[in-house]
C-alpha cells in the first residue's frame, strides 16, 4: 500500500483556502479539522446583508470565530456575504466613531449610524439620532453651529448647552440644548393684550406663536423635538414648570444674574458663561429680543434684552425679536 506524503506548505495552502471558503479564521487541524471546517461550509445560495451607513464606512459582521468585511460605498451601501445563518454582530465604523448592532441573518437589511466629529459637517436628521441614541461626540461643542431652513429662510443655530435641560418625562438630561444665533424673521409680542396673568406659561408666545414656528421647522427636526422641563414665574414668589419644545431663555439662563427677575428661572447656559454675545439682530438690523421671564423691578411687563446686549423689561406686546432654543 503506498502513502501520499504532503508538506507543511500545502496543507497550509488548503487549510488558507478552507478558512477563507467558510469565513473563519480558527486554527484547523489535519485530518480531523480539515473535514469538519469543509463540512461546516454551507453551499447553495449565500445570505447577504445589505448595511446602510456612512459613505466610506469599514464595516465589519463577526459570529464566533467567522469575521466578514467590506467597506461602503459613495451612497452609504455595504453588501456582506454571510457564510451562515445566526446572530451576527455588524459594527460600522467612520471618523473614529462606531455603531454596533445585532442581527439574525437571513437575507435582511439593516441601518447603522456614524456622525461626523465635525458639529457642522452633519445633517440635522443625524443630529436628532445622535440625540436620541446618547451617541453625541465629545468634539460637538458649545459654540458649535450650523444652519437649519425654517418656512423657506436659513438661520444660522447655535450650541449653547450640553446636559443642561432635564426631558419633561423624566428620563434624563437633553444632551444638547440649541438656539437661533440671531431672532426668527418674524417679530411677536408676549401677548397681544396688555396681560402678564400666567406669565410664561400662560403667554400667547408660548401657546401659539411658537408651536406655529414649530411646524414650519424641517420635519425631521420637528418630529426630534422633545418636550424639556422649564421653570417660570407665574407670581413674584410662585414658580411653575411648564413641558416646552420651543422655549425663551429667561434672564438668569442669559446673564447667570437677575435684575427684573424672580429666582427659581434655571442657571446660566455655557454659551454665554463663556462670553457668547447677548447682541442678536433681525433681518440683519439690531434687535431687542425677549425673555420668558416677568419683570418684577416696577414697570411689569415681560423682560427683554436691548439692542446693546443688556437686560430690559417692561413690555408686553411689542414685536420684539424671538429667539428660541430647543432640545432633541
Amino acid at each position: 500500500m503506498s502513502r501520499c506524503m504532503t508538506d507543511t506548505d500545502n496543507l497550509t495552502a488548503v487549510a488558507d483556502a478552507i478558512r477563507t471558503k467558510g469565513g473563519t479564521s480558527a486554527q484547523l487541524v489535519y485530518p480531523a479539522g480539515f473535514v469538519s471546517a469543509i463540512q461546516a461550509i454551507q453551499t447553495g445560495v449565500t445570505p447577504k446583508l445589505v448595511v446602510t451607513t456612512s459613505a466610506g464606512a469599514a464595516v465589519t459582521a463577526m459570529k464566533g470565530s467567522k469575521t466578514v468585511s467590506g467597506t461602503a460605498d459613495t451612497d452609504g451601501t455595504c453588501t456582506l456575504e454571510i457564510p451562515e445563518a445566526g446572530e451576527w454582530s455588524v459594527t460600522s465604523t467612520a471618523n473614529g466613531l462606531s455603531d454596533t448592532q445585532s442581527i439574525v441573518i437571513g437575507t435582511q437589511s439593516m441601518s447603522l449610524f456614524s456622525v461626523d466629529p465635525v458639529f457642522a459637517n452633519n445633517s440635522w436628521a443625524g443630529v436628532v439620532t445622535a440625540c436620541r441614541r446618547g451617541t453625541v461626540p465629545s468634539t460637538w461643542v458649545v459654540g458649535d453651529s450650523m444652519p437649519m431652513t425654517i418656512g423657506g429662510t436659513d438661520y444660522q443655530v447655535d450650541i449653547i448647552g450640553k446636559s443642561h435641560d432635564d426631558y419633561y418625562d423624566g428620563s434624563g438630561k437633553a444632551p444638547l440644548t440649541f438656539q437661533l444665533h440671531d431672532c426668527y424673521g418674524t417679530g411677536y409680542g408676549m401677548n397681544d393684550t396688555e396681560t402678564v396673568v400666567g406669565g410664561w406659561k400662560s403667554s400667547k408666545m408660548r401657546t401659539e406663536y411658537l408651536p406655529s414656528i414649530l411646524a414650519l421647522m424641517p420635519e425631521n427636526v420637528k418630529n426630534g423635538v422633545r418636550e424639556v422641563s422649564k421653570k417660570s414665574a407665574a407670581t413674584a414668589s410662585s414658580i411653575v414648570t411648564s413641558a416646552d419644545k420651543l422655549f425663551l431663555l429667561s434672564e438668569i439662563e442669559i446673564f447667570g444674574s437677575r435684575t427684573i427677575s424672580a429666582a427659581g428661572e434655571g442657571t446660566q447656559y455655557s454659551y454665554y458663561t463663556s462670553g457668547g454675545s447677548t447682541k442678536k439682530a433681525m433681518n440683519s438690523a439690531p434687535a431687542l429680543w425677549w425673555q420668558r421671564s416677568q419683570n418684577f423691578a416696577g414697570a411689569g411687563g415681560f423682560g427683554f434684552v436691548g439692542q446693546q446686549g443688556g437686560t430690559n423689561g417692561g413690555d408686553i406686546t411689542n414685536l420684539y425679536g424671538v429667539s428660541f432654543a430647543f432640545c432633541f
